[in-house]
């Protein structure tokens, strides 16, 4: 189990192609590392990568709507907690507010809701 980043030189990266590898944070440059000892996996299909490495391919970096069943039902675990990737932001982009119509509102709304804060599938991981 790795403890800190430097030790993911030893493992398998499974990585999602439309992801830039090389983002500002730390973790990336060890993750790109790991490609040294073993080919990684690439795959644009996050389920994918999630399944591989359930089946034991190696470690992904995936969003928690994807992975969160696999961590809640223990499938799973969370390595390098502290190491995280900064979140990523959702936005609604329209026009203005003066004239805004009822529907648009409506699925603001809605979609506050529904992705709030911590979204809906998150709520089976926060205890791990």
């Amino acid at each position: 189990m790795p403890s800190k980043p430097e030790d993911l030189k030893n493992h398998r990266y499974l990585h999602y192609s439309y992801m830039e590898k090389y983002g500002k944070e730390d973790i990336y440059q060890w993750l790109d590392a790991t490609n040294q000892l073993s080919p990684e996996l690439s795959s644009n299909n996050g389920d994918l990568l999630v399944n591989a490495a359930v089946a034991g391919a190696g470690i992904a970096l995936q969003p928690t709507f994807i992975a969160s069943e696999a961590l809640s039902k223990g499938k799973l675990m969370m390595v390098l907690p502290d190491y995280e990737p900064e979140t990523l932001g959702l936005y609604a982009v329209y026009a203005h507010r003066k004239l805004l119509p009822h529907k648009i509102r409506c699925f603001i709304d809605f979609i506050e809701g529904y992705y709030g804060s911590p979204p809906y599938w998150d709520e089976s991981i926060q205890h791990l």
